[in-house]
């Protein structure tokens, strides 16, 4: 098994406009295998744009042209050889509304598993409910023999969670948050609270379970929060510059011991509960 994984945090300013989306996306796949990375993540509907945010209501005719750039992000991921995080909607012929998801791409260009967010938001006209389709599962997968699993922006409220992840083995926990495309106004009032909300919490839920948290958002002004990295002890690894578009590289050896007193204590309350 191999321990060491280097990682691309992304931050893109996402918008309504999926070509400009895609461009973005492409472009910062190209940059992070150049930087050798071996696995880029994008934030919540990076692809798609976020409805009721962006846009009212999701388009249908939106479809075939996000089918069209998802096939493109599979064919930049296969030519560059590095694993990609992406979040777009999924339409599923047999449900109304579509998922709100994150596609796993392996370094082939294939798509590897979905994770579709389970924790949907429901207060008011912008919110997941009206949008979406809550999710049903966990998802873990490997990227150089590193376990790895899958959250989407509102489940930080959901302790269990980030538990079930860690029963599961989990080393890196990949995250995608939406918080931007506010006011300057709107993020003096509270977005820059919400932000340092946020992040103190990943600290903790990587403190808490012992693994990594990777962080995406979107870079669109203003954004509540940078993307950024998180470390088994709860301290942030590395972050970028907040409403600047760019990516995080970090190289992380997931074998490295950190000060966790308590650890012999963690499976023993589990095996109670």
């Amino acid at each position: 098994m191999q321990d060491n994984l280097t990682i691309a945090t992304s931050q893109i300013a996402v918008s309504r406009d999926i070509s400009s989306n895609l461009n973005a996306i492409l472009s910062q796949i190209r940059a992070a295998g150049e930087q050798g990375a071996d696995i880029v993540h994008f934030c919540e509907t990076s692809l798609s744009g976020y409805p009721g945010i962006d846009f009212l209501e999701i388009n249908k005719e939106d479809i075939p042209v996000l089918r069209d750039a998802l096939k493109r992000v599979c064919e930049q991921a296969g030519k560059t050889g590095i694993c990609v995080i992406l979040g777009s909607h999924h339409f599923d012929k047999d449900i109304p509304r579509p998922f709100n998801s994150l596609y796993l791409i392996n370094e082939q260009g294939e798509i590897r598993d979905r994770y579709d967010k389970r924790m949907l938001t429901a207060s008011g006209t912008e919110w997941d409910v009206n949008h979406y389709t809550p999710g049903t599962r966990p998802v873990v997968f490997t990227v150089k023999g590193v376990r790895c699993g899958l959250l989407i922006c509102h489940e930080w409220r959901y302790p269990e969670l980030y538990r079930e992840y860690y029963k599961m083995k989990t080393k890196v926990l990949f995250q995608s948050w939406y918080d931007g495309n506010q006011t300057l106004e709107q993020y003096r009032r509270e977005g820059k609270n919400f932000g340092e909300l946020i992040m103190g919490a990943a600290r903790g839920y990587a403190a808490n379970n012992n693994f990594w948290i990777s962080a995406s958002n979107t870079c669109r002004r203003e954004s509540s929060f940078p993307s950024f990295l998180v470390q088994p002890d709860g301290r942030i690894f590395n972050k970028l510059s907040r409403n600047r578009a760019g990516i995080l590289i970090s190289r992380i050896d997931t074998g490295r011991e950190f000060y966790d007193p308590s650890a012999h204590m963690r499976d023993k309350l589990l095996k109670k509960m």
